[in-house]
């Protein structure tokens, strides 16, 4: 009796040490339990239902309206025509999302206006010159074009921005159009404060419907699962751009804002917690127009009428993004037409009141079920009952917020009973049942023989385990595990070397063990502590260490070089003696989700190069896996690449260089004929041995690149070589390759390379849009023929080009027989 009470005192003294806890943790926010509660709800809020928005369309300036107008920024006078355009249209209200806190600055129209001040000094103020350039000036004048716009359609609101925190000193005077904008309020509750405030400039401003702020408000975590409606700064509270959106739709004014456990607005109810915060109900499904298809009259005007447009940007490199539940990289629009639709249709997220008293009544009620009824039943009993309890009250957190829209926390109560249950189920388990130990002991010489079978098959960790076993004090199964100790030394595992090494250490020293350990720390720390992106630079050859590392089964000697996968060394094949070249690709650049994708396009563009057999294409040996990296073997080559004779002093006579082209012409039509394209050929990727023979190296290699890096508006390979369907991202074949083979074949004659430019923009514009410099007119003294070639190479439309590599072939042929 006195027993079971003593049982109880313990449980109920853990249990409430573990409710304490966390209830301090739930109260203070913690940020380990506070980010589990906001990915779960990033995950459940994901399951609501998404109804396409009514009311809000978003017309965007978009990639394609940046090829139809121009590079931005546009002038203003676009924005004006199409404010006009939606204002015909009869839309009700005009969000633009693009600040508009400077003038413009149109060196053209300075200059006009110099002009006709310097003929207004001289009392000029008709004739036709005078009459042009005031004409001249209104077209090139966008910033009046653009405030008249606002002003005759008295339906845009205008973004403005905050820069949050305490405000040090006052502030002169706010001018009306701020005044206007912002409202006092008497409450109590805390809100974001704000020190600055960047407004659109006065001509904009002024005329403007509205104005309403775009500050995110992004959790501990950094994802925006909110919007912050209203932000105080110098005694005024002033709404966001959605928000203002919304009340000008509805046509309300700020003096129709009530606060009353949220902010009502007329009929339309928005509930908000902490700082006036709306929990924001992510939603794609929001109908998207192009901004030059609506200029262009290719957009219905009844799709626009009496509803809210938003106009944003939304093109390659312009627009800001959030990390939000909807995804790490949200347009920020997303957000604010999302809040608006929200408030339209009342479908909101909510942080209810009562949740806070549900949550901690939660933790209490799960306290006292594992103190009552989980304690008294046996382990297996008990775990059954926890986990019912458990998926019942994860599935009910689940339907307030997935289907009624109530978000409770669920962490907190749910590791109440997770943990409870476990100490609860340890203290019996130590200290209430008699621990049954095996006494049974596997045979030690059955565990050697097992461990040297996991050993032989690669497997060390297994080894590992099935050598601790045995009696480390055993001469014999020390000397076992130092040969293991030095495997884990050429796999580069030197933390598991060092822990083989510790375990001989606890029976004594042996051999140079205490070296060894010093050693492999040393390396080890050398590797963690580069800094992130240093890896690429990373090798398997290591000093301080006379072990030869390996690479699957080949024994590495030196490094030769880094090539585009990775480090390239020189190896050696034991079973035959072979000395061969072996290319790595570190698996540890890769993303994790793209890791599976890079691995199968790795073996099977290797599986494809090595099935090309020719006499000037580099052979692949083999390919494999070796724990954190793959590699490839291959033919080790003798001699050098053709970038060296591409310079105006030391190009190769103009034999040698049809004879180079035609080889690699005759290699690269072998090597399509068998569905292997190259796709970055170029002079380094094309060798010239020592006696004379050439080969073509790396096929398959930019395609596994590709799939391995995620770089925005990057495209892989060298640029100055890549043809004009190949820098528009469309599906290439082997003619890709022959007009990359023109570009070496027109570089190995002149000198120069065929497409230059000042940047990587400028160099793929003339590459897609523009034609090189005639060859003769940088060599005058070739023969017509070879610009013919060159000519033909580098069509832009590749079905004018060379369409087989044989045919390269055979127009040099011509020559070779002049």
């Amino acid at each position: 009796m006195i027993r079971f009470k003593n049982s109880i005192v313990i449980d109920l003294s853990i249990v409430f040490l573990i409710v304490l806890l966390l209830a301090g943790a739930y109260a203070l926010r913690w940020s380990p339990t506070e980010r589990l509660e906001y990915k779960t709800y990033d995950a459940v809020s994901s399951f609501r239902d998404k109804t396409p928005a009514s009311n809000v369309v978003i017309v965007g300036i978009d990639n394609k309206s940046i090829t139809g107008i121009g590079r931005w920024p546009w002038s203003r006078g676009y924005i004006a025509q199409m404010i006009q355009m939606l204002q015909d249209y009869e839309t009700r209200v005009i969000g633009i999302d693009i600040p508009f806190s400077e003038n413009d600055h149109n060196q053209g129209l300075t200059e006009i206006r110099n002009l006709l001040s310097g003929l207004e000094a001289k009392g000029i103020r008709s004739g036709q010159l005078y009459t042009n350039l005031k004409e001249a000036e209104g077209r090139l004048d966008s910033d009046t074009l653009l405030a008249e716009a606002i002003a005759r359609s008295h339906r845009v609101v205008l973004p403005l921005t905050f820069v949050l925190g305490r405000s040090l000193a006052a502030v002169e005077a706010l001018p009306d159009y701020l005044t206007r904008n912002s409202v006092r309020l008497d409450t109590t509750i805390p809100s974001l404060t704000a020190r600055e405030l960047t407004s659109p400039v006065a001509q904009f401003a002024e005329p403007a419907l509205a104005l309403g702020h775009i500050n995110a408000a992004a959790d501990k975590d950094g994802i925006v699962r909110s919007e912050p409606l209203l932000i105080h700064y110098e005694n005024r509270y002033y709404p966001s751009f959605a928000l203002q959106l919304t009340l000008k739709f509805l046509k309300y004014n700020l003096d129709h804002l009530r606060l009353n456990k949220g902010i009502e607005v007329g009929n339309a109810r928005i509930p908000t917690f902490d700082e006036h915060r709306m929990l924001i109900n992510y939603n794609w499904n929001i109908p998207v127009y192009s901004f030059v298809d609506v200029l262009n009259h290719k957009v219905r005007p009844a799709v626009f009428k009496n509803k809210m447009v938003i106009i944003v940007l939304n093109a390659t490199g312009l627009g800001t993004f959030q990390a939000t539940p909807a995804g790490a990289d949200t347009p920020s629009w997303i957000g604010i037409a999302s809040t608006v639709d929200n408030i339209l249709h009342q479908e909101h997220i909510v942080r209810p009141a009562w949740a806070f008293w549900l949550e901690l009544a939660s933790m209490v009620l799960f306290g006292c079920f594992v103190i009552l009824v989980a304690s008294r039943l046996n382990l297996l009993y008990s775990a059954a009952a926890s986990l019912f309890l458990l998926i019942l009250w994860a599935g009910f957190s689940v339907y307030l917020l997935a289907g009624q829209g109530y978000w409770i926390k669920p962490i907190h109560p749910a590791l109440v009973l997770v943990l409870g249950y476990l100490a609860i189920a340890s203290r019996k388990y130590l200290f209430s049942e008699k621990p049954k130990v095996s006494i049974e002991a596997d045979s030690v010489e059955a565990n050697k023989m097992l461990g040297l079978s996991f050993q032989g098959q690669g497997m060390l960790d297994m080894a590992f385990e099935t050598f601790r076993k045995c009696p480390v004090e055993d001469k014999a199964m020390k000397e076992l595990l130092y040969n293991l100790g030095l495997d884990f030394e050429r796999k580069r595992l030197f933390t598991k070397a060092v822990a083989v090494y510790n375990h001989i250490a606890q029976a004594g020293s042996f051999k140079d063990i205490n070296d060894r350990i010093q050693r492999m720390k040393l390396a080890g720390d050398t590797i963690n502590q580069q800094p992130a992106g240093s890896k690429k630079d990373d090798t398997v050859i290591l000093q301080d260490t006379e072990i030869k590392p390996t690479i699957g089964r080949y024994e590495i000697s030196r490094e030769l070089g880094r090539g585009a996968m990775g480090t390239v060394y020189l190896g050696k094949d034991p079973k035959i003696n072979r000395v061969v070249a072996i290319k790595t690709l570190r698996y540890e650049e890769i993303e994790d989700e793209r890791l599976l994708e890079t691995k199968k396009r790795f073996f099977l563009e290797a599986e494809a190069a090595g099935k090309l057999s020719h006499p000037n294409i580099v052979t692949i040996y083999d390919v494999g896996e070796d724990s954190d990296l793959a590699y490839m073997a291959m033919e080790l080559l003798d001699g050098t690449d053709l970038m060296k004779y591409c310079g105006r002093d030391s190009l190769l006579p103009i034999p040698e260089v049809v004879r180079i082209v035609s080889l690699v012409a005759n290699a690269l039509d072998y090597a399509h004929k068998n569905g292997v394209v190259h796709r970055d050929i170029k002079p380094s990727n094309i060798m010239i041995l020592k006696n004379g023979e050439i080969r073509v190296a790396d096929f398959g290699i930019a395609r596994v690149m590709s799939s391995s890096k995620t770089q925005t508006g990057a495209v892989l390979g060298t640029p100055s070589y890549m043809s004009p369907e190949q820098i528009s991202g469309q599906k290439i074949d082997g003619r890709s390759d022959l007009f990359s083979l023109g570009v070496v074949f027109y570089e190995m004659l002149t000198g120069e390379k065929p497409f230059q430019g000042d940047s990587i923009g400028t160099l793929m514009y003339k590459i897609t849009s523009t034609n090189p410099k005639p060859l003769r007119d940088r060599a005058p003294h070739l023969p017509e023929l070879f610009a013919d070639i060159v000519n033909r190479a580098m069509e832009k439309d590749a079905d004018k080009r060379y369409q087989h590599g044989g045919e390269i072939v055979d127009d040099l042929a011509a020559y070779l027989k002049i």
